[in-house]
């Protein structure tokens, strides 16, 4: 069974493997960029693109996190490969310590649709408190805020 082992920052040769997940349909509540915006985002440097590997190096998911500021940070999706396995689950956590070590970092935010209770689930058992609602940003829908307070 593949399991998470570590993070590792994201580069242009990932972009096949994210697309990849992106399109994959049990991923309803992702949306898909291009291959171009990808590059975009990973020459930025308020993205960051983080990589979650198993023992032998294989991508099994990954995340991208945006700071939109010096002391806040958005969290913009997360995809693992395999789901019911706890790698989602690790590989947040290990995201979190990652951030955690900045610290100018105050706040990490995400925002999450209302209808993906798993999801919403998972982010409050790892201490995201939801702090407001968006009915504004996708039409017809309803997206939870959600903040995690570091250390």
């Amino acid at each position: 069974m593949t399991s998470f082992h570590r993070t590792r920052l994201g580069t242009e040769d990932d972009i096949f493997f994210i697309q990849a997940l992106e399109m994959d349909p049990a991923n309803q509540y992702v949306h898909r960029w291009s291959e171009n915006l990808h590059k975009k985002k990973l020459a930025d440097t308020t993205y960051r693109y983080l990589i979650a590997e198993d023992v032998e190096g294989r991508p099994i998911g990954f995340a991208i996190l945006n700071y939109n500021s010096a002391d806040r940070l958005e969290w913009r999706r997360i995809i693992v490969a395999r789901r019911g396995f706890g790698i989602g689950r690790a590989f947040m956590r290990d995201v979190l310590a990652y951030f955690a070590r900045d610290k100018a970092l105050k706040t990490i935010w995400l925002d999450v649709y209302a209808r993906n209770e798993r999801a919403v689930h998972v982010y409050a058992s790892l201490g995201f408190k939801q702090t407001g609602e968006d009915h504004t940003s996708v039409p017809g829908e309803q997206l939870v805020i959600m903040e995690y307070l570091l250390p």
